[in-house]
């Protein structure tokens, strides 16, 4: 079973077949009896994607650069060795672990925020009083422009990369601003803020991921 979900995962991969690991499984079902293999294709999806992370673990690729993009979990598999070559480029820059640590932050706060049932708003910039939330706002609407342009070519290290420039506006960020301030409409616009940020830089792949 194993070496056959690897074939499986190597045709995907190294055949760059952009095939939907999900369909495949629901189409290998529909040719047996209804219910005679019960609902196991969560748990073939499952046995399928432990035999990636290893597989991918086995090219050079860190626990934590394969964790990172298999979080997404991308419903076709054979763009992943791209994205992983642009987690390992985006990993090297100088801004890179203040960037993680700063996405894993968000992560843990909105997490928390939505655990309490939190609104997080679409925020517009006319919403943000401070200067702090203002620049960072700017500076998301900015990268983000370049960002998309990128990654609809296939540039995937180009658009992680390009929010190496939001280190020093999130820093700002976090020093002089309250997240989780008093009034419902100041902190939901705060959390709406963070929520697009963590949206916008983790479309391929979970950079919280690469915390140490």
């Amino acid at each position: 079973l194993r070496r056959t979900a690897l074939g499986v995962i190597r045709l995907l991969v190294e055949r760059k077949l952009a095939l939907s690991v999900h369909e495949l499984i629901n189409e290998s079902f529909s040719v047996f009896p209804n219910g005679m293999l019960a609902n196991t294709q969560a748990d073939l999806q499952l046995f399928i994607w432990e035999r990636l992370r290893s597989y991918l673990r086995e090219t050079g690729y860190s626990a934590n650069e394969v964790d990172a993009v298999l979080s997404k979990n991308p419903a076709k598999i054979d763009q992943i060795p791209l994205w992983l070559a642009a987690v390992r480029a985006f990993a090297s820059l100088p801004e890179a672990a203040s960037l993680a640590a700063a996405n894993k932050r968000v992560a843990n706060i909105l997490k928390q925020a939505e655990a309490k049932g939190e609104v997080f708003a679409k925020t517009q910039r006319e919403d943000l009083k401070e200067p702090a939330e203002q620049k960072l706002f700017d500076a998301l609407q900015d990268a983000s422009a370049d960002a998309t342009l990128l990654f609809k070519e296939g540039d995937f290290t180009g658009y992680l990369k390009t929010f190496a420039i939001l280190k020093e506006p999130i820093d700002a960020f976090f020093d002089s601003v309250m997240v989780m301030a008093e009034d419902s409409s100041v902190r939901q616009n705060r959390l709406g803020l963070l929520a697009d940020l963590r949206s916008e830089m983790n479309r391929i792949a979970d950079i919280s991921k690469l915390a140490a």
